[in-house]
């Protein structure tokens, strides 16, 4: 915008300096060439295009002495380029035509050159700090996008430990009530009996078995809050993430989707089926990047282990690589396990949410 500007205050003051030497009819032409070419510099913005122009409208001016007074203009977008040097050709024209203009004229047209040259040096200054302030406006941009990304990994890893610190409290209580208060029940259940064996009251032994019943339900009970304690504590993305901590074959990633809860079968059979993948890349496959992703949709969870390596011969003869063990892990889970040697090799397995 300063650019055109610039060049709007050019033009008035060349104007009044030709229609102060010559009537509007005369220099029109000369008008209307000077727009036209400053125009498509600068739509162009190409230095050859430039060079051809200044050319074109200087041997113009060489012929009419009207053009003289828009070099000015012309030169404006030659200034601190490659081809400046080519402003000095512009002297020819004044100097065929020193006599043809008053020297006041010339006095003024001087003063409108060295406008040129300050106008065309703060708008090369405006560009450089707008430039300037682009790139720091961006380098801000993308350090705050980086902070922002680091504080929601900083957020996830806090959520990761205190979900750990809650499933490592969770082993601990089902401990202690497996180790303290099961066996309690346990050795009370076997007292009981051994009395009931021993005992020749009928009303007793009746009385006994009622307390044995309500101690088993009761051990029952806790057997089962044990379970459930212990099956809720298994964290499948801290064990997938262990596993792969270990892998170093090659490169792996893991695109990890589960946000609901997953049967503890489903959980150790997707763990074993991965060792088992893992396990078949290292000895089977020459790839070297490994994806693994395990994905929760509305009505099944979906595992796709992939490798870039090629394996010989089919799927089928593969007995030694345990695959077999794989599609048992499947089958007990009710699912579907699909095979493709297309690209790389690839394991699709899904089965149905409970």
């Amino acid at each position: 915008m300063s650019n055109i500007l610039n060049k709007i205050i050019i033009f008035a003051g060349a104007s009044g300096m030709l229609l102060f030497e010559y009537s509007p009819y005369q220099g029109i032409i000369a008008m209307a060439v000077a727009i036209a070419i400053s125009g498509l510099i600068e739509y162009f913005s190409d230095e050859a295009f430039a060079k051809i122009a200044f050319i074109g409208y200087l041997i113009c001016a060489v012929f009419y002495p009207q053009f003289v007074f828009f070099l000015p203009l012309i030169s404006y977008d030659l200034l601190h380029t490659k081809i400046q040097m080519l402003i000095f050709i512009g002297l020819i024209p004044y100097i065929l035509h020193i006599n043809k203009f008053s020297s006041g004229s010339y006095g003024v047209l001087i003063l409108i050159c060295t406008i040129v040259y300050f106008l065309k040096v703060r708008a090369l200054k405006e560009n450089k700090l707008r430039e300037d302030y682009i790139t720091q406006r961006d380098y801000l941009t993308e350090i705050s996008l980086s902070l922002e990304e680091k504080i929601n990994e900083l957020v996830i890893k806090q959520d990761i430990d205190v979900n750990l610190a809650t499933l490592n409290e969770r082993n601990r209580i089902a401990r202690e009530i497996h180790d303290n208060v099961g066996h309690l029940l346990s050795s009370s259940i076997l007292q009981i009996g051994a009395i009931m064996a021993v005992s020749k009251d009928e009303n007793t032994v009746k009385s006994l078995g009622v307390v044995k019943n309500t101690l088993d339900e009761g051990m029952n009970s806790i057997r089962k809050s044990v379970h459930d304690l212990h099956d809720h504590s298994i964290d499948l993305y801290g064990e997938i993430q262990k596993i792969l901590k270990n892998f170093t074959f090659c490169k792996v990633k893991l695109n990890y989707e589960i946000h609901g809860e997953m049967p503890a079968k489903a959980k150790y059979a997707i763990i074993a089926i991965i060792k088992e993948a893992l396990s078949n890349v290292i000895k089977h496959s020459n790839g070297d990047f490994v994806s693994i992703g395990l994905y929760e949709h509305p009505k099944l969870f979906q595992l796709i282990i992939y490798d870039n390596g090629k394996k010989k011969g089919e799927i089928e003869s593969f007995k030694g690589m345990g695959l077999e063990s794989i599609k048992q892990r499947v089958a007990s889970l009710n699912g579907i396990i699909n095979f493709d040697q297309s690209k790389g090799f690839k394991i699709f397995i899904s089965f149905m949410k409970p």
